[in-house]
C-alpha cells in the first residue's frame, strides 16, 4: 500500500477504536472498573482522542495545498477513494520531498502502533478482505448518523503498562510527523520563491502565437491566384521548462512555418517555402519568468522604421541592417527570395508588425511529395526498401514530448484547435533525404480549423466546432500519448482490441482512454502513466482549465516534465 492509503486507513481508522474502547469503559461494572483501570482508562480514552486529533490536523496540513476544498473534506472524512489514488500519491511526494521516506517510515510506525491497539479490541472485520486488518475493520463497521455501531459487546483486553506505552510512541510519532509538515511548509516557500513560472513563459509564448497568427492572417493580400497556406512547425522549447542551474538568460523567441501555394495555374511563382519568424520582445515580457532580479537589458527605442536588430548582430543568420520593412504582401515577399535561401527570416514586432525578408543560413528539406500524417504513420508508415518505415522508440518518445510541450505552449491560440485534435491533424513533409524519407524530426499542425489563408482573410471562417469541455484539448493529447507510446492508432487499437466502431464525441474518447490506460497500466512507463492520468482528472474536472495560472503550471509538472525526464534517461542524459 502507499503511504497515501495507509494514512487514510488510520485516519478512518482511530475513531473507531475510540469509540470501541469507550463502549469497552461503559459497559464495566463499578468493582471491574475500579479493580482494573480505576479512573485511568478515561483518561487514556482522552490521550487517545487527542493524539487522533492531532494526527487528522496535520494531516490536513499536508493534505491541503494539493487538494480541491472538496477532495480534502472527502479524504478527511476517512472514507474517500482519492486515499487510493495513484496522482495523490505523486501530488503528495513533490510535497514532501526528501522528507517523503521519513513520513513513510512514520506513517508505518502509526499503522503498526493502530493494528496493535485494534488486535486487543474484538470488533468485527471484513472476511472478504484480507489486505489489510485496518481496511477489514473499516469495512465491517461502518458509520451510521456518525456513529458506528457494534453487533455485540466490545472487550478490551489490552494492560495498563502496554496501552501506556502506544499512546507515548504515537505521540513520538505525530511530533515527527508535524515536524516533517513544518519543515515541508518552509522548504516549499523557498521553493517557490526560486521556482520558475512555466505558466508565465508559457502564457508569454501563448501571446506571441496568437499575434503571429492575426498578423499573417492579414499579410496575404496579393492579387495572385494562388491558395496560400501557413502550418506552424511545433516545437519542444525544451529551455522554456529549464529549472534550477540550467535557467539563464530567457533564448529569442522565434516561430518556424511554412507557406504552401496551391493553384491551378501553373505559372505560380512559388510552390513551399520554410520561414523563420523572431519574435521582438518587450522588456516586460521578461517579468516573473524566472525568480531573482532581472538580468540587466538596455532597452531599445524605436522611430519610424530605424528598427533594431532582431537579436545580436553577432548572429550570421541576421542581416546587420536595422532597415526591415513592413510586410503588406507576404507573397511578394516570399517571391523575392524564393529559392535563393532554404529558410527566410521575418522580424515580428512590438507593434505586432512582420517585417523583412531577409535570407538564413539554416538548412531546410523542401517537401518532395506531399505530407504524411501520424495516423498514417501509425497505422500505415511508408514503405522504404521494401519495409515499412515504422516510428523508432526514440521518435515515438520525442514526439510524446513535443506535442505536449506544443499544446501548451499553443493552448487558447488560433494555431491549435481548442478542442478535438488529433494524429490526422499532425503532418510529416515528405523529403528527398533522410533514412524515412519523412522530416520527422519537424512535425508540423495542420488542422483545417487553423490554417491560414486566403478564404480565411476573406472572411470565410470555418465552421465552430460542437460543444466542447474546457480541457478537450488535454484529452486529445492523452489519446496522443497512448498511441505514441504503444506506436497504434485509437481507432486501430479499438478495432483490434475490441473490434468496436470507433467514436470522436468526448465522452466517447474519454471512456476509451480510461479504458486502455487502466487495460494497459502495467504495461506502461510512469512518466506516461502519470501524463495521460493527469489528462484525465483534467477533463473530468469542470472547475479546471488551462487559463488559469496554477492550473497550467500543475500541467507542466506533471505532463511535460516527466516526457521530459524520461526522454532524456532514454538518451542517456540523467546518468548516473
Amino acid at each position: 500500500m502507499s503511504g497515501v492509503e495507509v494514512a487514510g486507513l488510520v485516519l478512518g481508522c482511530l475513531p473507531l477504536l475510540i469509540q470501541g474502547i469507550e463502549s469497552y469503559n461503559d459497559g464495566l461494572d463499578p468493582l471491574k472498573s475500579f479493580m482494573r483501570w480505576e479512573k485511568e482508562l478515561p483518561a487514556l480514552i482522552r490521550k487517545l482522542r487527542n493524539q487522533h486529533v492531532h494526527y487528522a490536523q496535520t494531516i490536513r496540513i499536508l493534505l491541503e495545498p494539493i487538494t480541491t476544498e472538496f477532495q480534502l473534506a472527502d479524504m478527511l472524512s476517512g472514507s474517500g477513494q482519492l486515499w487510493k489514488d495513484r496522482d495523490m500519491e505523486v501530488k503528495l511526494q513533490g510535497r514532501l520531498q526528501d522528507s517523503y521516506h521519513a513520513y513513510q517510515s512514520t506513517i508505518s510506525d502509526i499503522e503498526r502502533i493502530t493494528k496493535k491497539i485494534a488486535s486487543k479490541l474484538d470488533l468485527e472485520r471484513a472476511t472478504e478482505l484480507s489486505r489489510n486488518d485496518l481496511e477489514a475493520l473499516i469495512a465491517a463497521n461502518p458509520k451510521k448518523n456518525d456513529r458506528f455501531e457494534f453487533r455485540k459487546r466490545v472487550k478490551f483486553g489490552m494492560t495498563k503498562k502496554s496501552i501506556k506505552a502506544l499512546l507515548e510512541e504515537l505521540d513520538d510519532c505525530n511530533k515527527e510527523l508535524e515536524r516533517f509538515t513544518e519543515k515541508s511548509e518552509k522548504v516549499e516557500t523557498v521553493r517557490k520563491a526560486v521556482k520558475p513560472s512555466f505558466a508565465n513563459r508559457l502564457q508569454r509564448i501563448q501571446k506571441y502565437a496568437t499575434g503571429l497568427h492575426e498578423t499573417l492572417s492579414g499579410c496575404f493580400s496579393c492579387a495572385c491566384k494562388s491558395d496560400h497556406t501557413t502550418n506552424l512547425r511545433l516545437d519542444q522549447r525544451g529551455t522554456l521548462f529549464a529549472s534550477g542551474k540550467n535557467i539563464g538568460q530567457p533564448p529569442k523567441t522565434c516561430f518556424n512555418v511554412s507557406f504552401s501555394s496551391v493553384s491551378d495555374n501553373s505559372t505560380h511563382l512559388w510552390n513551399w517555402q520554410a520561414a523563420e519568424i523572431v519574435v521582438q520582445e518587450d522588456e516586460d515580457d521578461y517579468s516573473n519568468l524566472q525568480p531573482g532580479p532581472r538580468p540587466g537589458r538596455a532597452k531599445s527605442v524605436s522611430f519610424g522604421k530605424q528598427l533594431p536588430p532582431p537579436y545580436s548582430t553577432e548572429d550570421p543568420a541576421i542581416p546587420r541592417t536595422p532597415l526591415l520593412e513592413e510586410v503588406k504582401d507576404l507573397c511578394a515577399s516570399i517571391q523575392q527570395l524564393y529559392k535563393s535561401s532554404d529558410c527566410i527570416g521575418f522580424l515580428f514586432d512590438t507593434r505586432s508588425k512582420l517585417r523583412g525578408a531577409y535570407p538564413m543560413k539554416t538548412t531546410c528539406l523542401e517537401p518532395t511529395a506531399g505530407f504524411v500524417t501520424l495516423e498514417e504513420l501509425l497505422n500505415r508508415p511508408p514503405i522504404v526498401n521494401g519495409r515499412p518505415a515504422k516510428l523508432s522508440k526514440k521518435q515515438r518518445y520525442s514526439l510524446a514530448l513535443t506535442l505536449a510541450s506544443s499544446t501548451l505552449q499553443l493552448n487558447a491560440t488560433p494555431w491549435f484547435p481548442s478542442g478535438q485534435w488529433g494524429a490526422k491533424d499532425i503532418i510529416f513533409y515528405r523529403t528527398s533525404a533522410g533514412h524515412h524519407l519523412l522530416n520527422v524530426d519537424h512535425p508540423y499542425v495542420a488542422p483545417k480549423q487553423v490554417l491560414i489563408s486566403k478564404a480565411l482573410t476573406q472572411g470565410q471562417n470555418p465552421k465552430p466546432l460542437g460543444f466542447q469541455n474546457k480541457n478537450t484539448i488535454l484529452l486529445a493529447l492523452a489519446v496522443a500519448l497512448l498511441e505514441l507510446y504503444f506506436g497504434v492508432s485509437a481507432e486501430k487499437h479499438r478495432e483490434l482490441k475490441h473490434g468496436e466502431p470507433f467514436t470522436s464525441s468526448p465522452w466517447g474518447l474519454c471512456a476509451m482512454v480510461y479504458d486502455w490506460a487502466d487495460e494497459e497500466q502495467e504495461n506502461m512507463s510512469a512518466a506516461f502513466s502519470t501524463a495521460v492520468s493527469h489528462c484525465l482528472r483534467c477533463f473530468s474536472d469542470p472547475s479546471a482549465s488551462l487559463s488559469d495560472a496554477d492550473f497550467l503550471q500543475a500541467a507542466v509538472e506533471y505532463i511535460v516534465l516527466p516526457l521530459q525526464d524520461e526522454l532524456d534517461q532514454f538518451l542517456g542524459k540523467n546518468g548516473p
